[in-house]
């Protein structure tokens, strides 16, 4: 089935995607379409919450068709299986179902996917956290893995080994190690139910950030949690019960959490017909154009800039559709997009009930580090930003109210 009746097809309803598409409809762009496989919203930057227990409605999880009819765009759950440029159209699925959508401006934002990097077992026996499914079946298996490993005689500490020191495997061990509502005891006299290992192949831990403080900062509380942390060490294979390196050293493991790379989507790597990098993310210049095809615009992890690559953050994505709003109504309009500038403004990291950390940048670049109550603040600040934009200011303020009482009982309990 072909429909004709988008000015603007995003797909993707990440935090770029579902912020852009507000945007527009906000902005009066009055044919927008948003696609996501997802019926519902979650903040990506919360979703190793999820996949440690956190309950849906404690993430603010928000409905797309919710938007869509707040806002005045149109919503299509399905997921995305061929772009033709030439044509302008896109396929989509819809279970054995098949659909054909026209555009006039296709924007990608699909997000990234965490790589096997060839290593064997990863697809067979590890579990990664690109989606909320996969936090929903991560929660699942950790459960099991406590459950099975306080059956045994005498009870034993569940075993966990997350690969990779970005901030996914980072927050997700201090997650689990720190957040009492999730790690059940084994027994009535000990507490250590739950032994972590994360797992770096670079010497340096959390080698994609430059700060050494803020590094030395979240070794420290992890250390200080319990996590036991590897370093210089690759993976060479992952087996149902353990991983072992490339110097022969075996790490048993109960479940395995693979967090190691960040690449563009699978379609990227299938389809050529849209220039990629050896990573399959899209190629796109500094107005977040494709290089090969002007009416086709790009946001977040599934695109890069060869000359000036951005992290693979929700920060980055969030400025790109705030950029990329007004600049998509001039293109409708014959005039030229503006090129896009990163502004970085830092990273936040949570650990549940181990605290947060953060480094935060100035105007002048100048670096500012905090921890404790004023990191948590500034955490919980960025995501009430994103929920502003989605939800306007009134659903804000009532979620920033929640929060503030949320921190007087947490101070006084």
């Amino acid at each position: 089935m072909r429909e004709q009746d988008s000015d603007v097809i995003i797909v993707g309803g990440g935090a770029g995607g579902a912020e852009l598409a507000v945007r527009l409809a906000r902005a009066g762009c009055a044919r927008v379409r948003l696609i996501d496989q997802a019926p519902t919203h979650v903040w990506k930057p919360r979703l190793h919450e999820l996949a440690a227990g956190a309950a849906r409605g404690e993430l603010g999880e928000i409905r797309y068709r919710d938007l869509a009819e707040r806002w005045g765009f149109v919503f299509e759950q399905a997921a995305l299986t061929d772009i033709d440029p030439t044509a302008k159209t896109i396929a989509l699925a819809v279970g054995e179902a098949r659909h054909e959508r026209d555009y006039r401006v296709l924007v990608l934002a699909l997000g990234g996917v965490t790589p096997d990097l060839g290593v064997d077992g990863v697809a067979e026996h590890a579990l990664m956290l690109d989606r909320s499914p996969d936090a929903e079946a991560l929660y699942k298996r950790f459960t099991k893995a406590l459950d099975d490993a306080a059956a045994q005689t005498p009870p034993r500490a569940a075993q966990v080994v997350i690969v990779g020191t970005g901030l996914t495997g980072v927050e997700l061990a201090g997650y689990l190690a720190s957040h009492a509502d999730v790690v059940a005891r084994a027994d009535t006299t000990s507490a250590q139910t739950l032994a972590i290992h994360l797992v770096e192949a670079s010497a340096t831990f959390m080698p994609g950030f430059d700060d050494a403080p803020t590094r030395r900062g979240a070794r420290t509380r992890l250390e200080g949690l319990g996590v036991t942390i590897h370093t210089g060490q690759t993976i060479a294979g992952v087996e149902a019960d353990g991983v072992v390196t490339e110097d022969g050293t075996r790490l048993d493991s109960d479940m395995t959490v693979w967090a190691a790379g960040r690449v563009g989507p699978p379609l990227a790597a299938h389809d050529q017909r849209l220039a990629t990098n050896d990573k399959q993310q899209w190629r796109v210049g500094k107005t977040l154009q494709s290089v090969a095809h002007a009416d086709i615009f790009a946001l977040g992890d599934c695109c890069v800039h060869d000359d000036n690559p951005w992290p693979a953050t929700a920060q980055v994505a969030s400025q790109q559709a705030e950029h990329l709003a007004p600049q998509i109504m001039a293109y409708l309009d014959g005039d030229t997009p503006k090129g896009f500038v990163f502004k970085d403004k830092g990273v936040l990291m949570s650990f549940g009930d181990g605290g947060d950390l953060g480094l935060i940048r100035g105007p002048r670049a100048d670096a500012i580090r905090i921890h404790g109550h004023v990191s948590h603040a500034a955490y919980r600040a960025l995501e009430r930003q994103h929920q502003w934009v989605l939800l306007g200011t009134r659903a804000t303020v009532e979620g920033a109210a929640g929060d503030f009482f949320d921190a007087l009982r947490a101070r006084h309990a």
